[in-house]
């Protein structure tokens, strides 16, 4: 029978880590999140991003959607404009509305999110542990070792299961490879790298009327480049904006690229761009906010999620390119599903007292995932790919194409997408 309270470990407490957390706290289990980080995230630290329908609709069964809602960053995002460097209109991509999926796609600051979860992590007295990070584990067949460094000091527990969620550079996937006995895949970079900021709206005069609530996320395809720019506040005072383009790759410690130097590129690339990007450029130059230099690496895709007693989510698992909208939704599934399944697991267990199958309800969790997960990650890539340097004949095909496309388009098109809703979700 099962003996004992199951014993689990969370590495990561980030939006996939917290999240599954909360599941398995209303479950009869003890759980321990470790996290590198001294404490929670800042205002800024993040950025903002897109929670689509599907990941509202996880945040809907943990009992925290409505109060994410209630936040001061939350702005719908039914669709998203598409401009060309010129300013012409190329056309209008469908988000999912909340007349048609129960929710839009809302853009949020991600310390909101992050927030809204380990409140009711902290709710339910889930045993967080900061400064922890996950070194090693060793694995047999009733546990799994977990060791780790904690502010300085060795531990070690021995526990069920261990779930790493501790993103693309994730060290529960190589200890996990270990242990399989395979090559260890290692993040590669993408060639592509990412700059924004936040900053107050009235700093660019003009952009309260380019930016409304009928149009709140506007995206730029260019020759050279990709910006991006969304209202995320209720009150609309302030404006998120980013960029991507190629860049070559550099050591971690070059990635700290000063702030005039990353100026300088963008007006290098975007200075003869139509209102409002050189704006937003001579805003930021003129300000002391911070500038937040993301290179983007990837993780090819895996072909293990887990071994006998640990699992992979999120990154860790398939690191979802940012390009697709969908990497924390992604997350808040791998969360809500394995969640599912060990709910099945521990309450077969108590019911019919059985010991716990760990090993198939983590296999039947990847078996599940994966396909939905490589879908997205493939057309993450695509789109990924069309922010990178065109010839002006390549820049012109692909304008003539989307503007085709987005002319077709139909809101039914996302249903995939946006209307999938992770099994047994409603039942928590």
């Amino acid at each position: 029978m099962c003996a004992h309270k199951p014993e689990i470990i969370i590495a990561g407490g980030g939006i996939a880590g917290a999240a599954i957390a909360l599941f398995l706290s209303r479950l009869n289990a003890n759980i321990i999140i470790l996290e590198s980080r001294p404490g929670r995230p800042t205002f800024a630290e993040g950025g903002i991003l897109m929670l689509a329908p599907n990941g509202m609709h996880v945040l809907s069964g943990l009992g925290v959607a409505d109060t994410l809602l209630q936040r001061d960053s939350g702005v719908q995002v039914p669709w998203i404009t598409i401009n060309d460097s010129a300013g012409g209109r190329i056309g209008k991509v469908p988000q999912g509305s909340k007349e048609r999926y129960g929710f839009a796609s809302t853009m949020v600051m991600r310390s909101d999110l992050h927030d809204v979860l380990l409140d009711e992590v902290e709710k339910e007295r889930v045993d967080v542990r900061w400064r922890a990070q996950v070194q090693s584990i060793e694995e047999s067949s009733d546990g799994v070792v977990v060791r780790w460094i904690q502010n300085g000091l060795a531990q070690e527990k021995k526990v069920d299961l261990l779930i790493g969620a501790d993103g693309i550079w994730s060290t529960v996937r190589p200890s996990m490879y270990n242990c399989l006995g395979l090559a260890v895949p290692k993040p590669e970079y993408s060639g592509l790298v990412g700059i924004g900021t936040l900053i107050n709206i009235d700093r660019v005069p003009g952009l309260l009327d380019f930016l409304t609530p009928d149009r709140p996320c506007v995206m730029i395809q260019g020759q050279r480049g990709f910006v991006g720019m969304a209202i995320f506040d209720k009150e609309k005072k302030k404006v998120g904006w980013w960029t991507s383009h190629e860049a070559p790759n550099r050591t971690r410690e070059e990635w700290k690229v000063p702030k005039a130097e990353a100026l300088a590129e963008m007006r290098k690339r975007y200075s003869d761009w139509a209102f409002p990007v050189p704006q937003l450029i001579a805003a930021a130059e003129a300000s002391d906010d911070e500038l937040f230099v993301w290179p983007v690496f990837e993780v090819r895709k895996l072909e293990h999620w887990h071994s006998r007693r640990t699992v992979l989510i999120g990154d860790a698992a398939h690191a979802m390119p940012p390009h697709s909208g969908q990497g924390a939704s992604q997350a808040l599934e791998d969360a809500g599903y394995l969640a599912y399944l060990l709910r099945r697991q521990i309450e077969s267990a108590v019911s019919e007292t059985n010991e716990m199958d760990w090993t198939s309800a983590l296999a039947r969790f990847r078996v599940d995932r994966q396909p939905r997960v490589n879908e997205i990650v493939d057309e993450a890539n695509r789109r990924g790919s069309q922010k990178k340097d065109q010839s002006a004949l390549v820049y012109l095909v692909k304008k003539w194409m989307m503007w085709i496309v987005f002319l077709f388009m139909r809101e039914s098109w996302g249903d995939s997408w946006f209307g999938y809703k992770v099994p047994g979700i409603d039942g928590w």
